[in-house]
């Protein structure tokens, strides 16, 4: 069960301006990365952005088997700490549709950090060309450096980082926009890193010049214990719904023998 937060009940207006928003279909990725881990999140749109038209004569292949095969190449490079861009590489000379996972990792090609990210969206590869999409993230090793842009990562498969199906439905819920990059960040923690609600309200970010303010605003962290709580209720419910069903003794047919 969830701890709750020592601030005023959540509410809808919470979930909207505290930092999540409607559903939408989008491009954007969730990657929790090494030293760093972080989750995406794209802004809310009016309208779902349709999956793109494979393209003639295209093969539609799973990301990590394409890379296993030795069809694709793909990096992540992180931009600042909340962005980041996917790029890959078609490396035939045939077009391909790529079919990313839920969710996955991204591991620092030089082993610092881990992190890892979720609902990137097919995506067309032309014959030996490259394809990019601007990703967000989440970190997922508090305490651990921020992400420097002079560093590369390779995307792995996401239980090579969590195993908590929350932290990957969290993925690809920021990946979808429901939340806000602050919102998932505090939800991160707390499920990842076992960060209490009263731990992450105390958290301070200092600033180079001097001074500090907190990490996270009482409305932030409001809408992450919320997401905190949808994400409970979602697993649950997927688990209880992939258990058999069991026929109670009293009411199973009789027959006669």
């Amino acid at each position: 069960m969830s701890q709750s937060l020592n601030s005023p009940s959540l509410n809808s207006q919470s979930l909207n301006s505290g930092g999540l928003r409607p559903a939408v279909a989008g491009l954007s990725i969730a990657v929790l990365l090494a030293a760093t881990s972080l989750i995406c999140g794209s802004n809310p749109v009016v309208a779902e952005q349709p999956e793109p038209r494979p393209l003639p004569g295209a093969e539609t292949v799973e990301m990590f088997q394409a890379i296993a095969d030795g069809k694709i190449d793909v990096k992540l490079t992180v931009k600042n700490g909340e962005e980041a861009r996917v790029v890959a590489r078609n490396l035939t000379d045939r077009p391909l549709t790529i079919e990313p996972p839920d969710g996955f990792a991204a591991v620092p090609i030089l082993a610092q950090n881990q992190g890892g990210g979720g609902d990137l969206g097919n995506f067309n590869l032309p014959p030996e060309k490259f394809a990019s999409q601007k990703v967000g993230f989440v970190c997922l090793e508090h305490g651990k450096p921020n992400p420097r842009r002079d560093m590369q990562y390779e995307i792995k498969p996401i239980d090579t980082l969590t195993d908590d199906p929350r932290v990957v439905t969290l993925l690809v819920e920021h990946g979808n926009g429901r939340c806000s990059h602050a919102v998932a960040q505090a939800a991160a923690w707390h499920l990842q890193n076992g960060m209490s609600w009263q731990q992450l309200a105390a958290k301070r970010r200092t600033h180079l010049g001097g001074g500090s303010e907190p990490y996270f605003t009482p409305q932030q962290l409001r809408g992450a214990v919320q997401m905190v709580n949808y994400l409970e209720r979602t697993v649950d419910k997927e688990a209880a719904e992939a258990e058999p069903a069991t026929v109670p003794e009293s009411t199973r047919p009789y027959h006669r023998r």
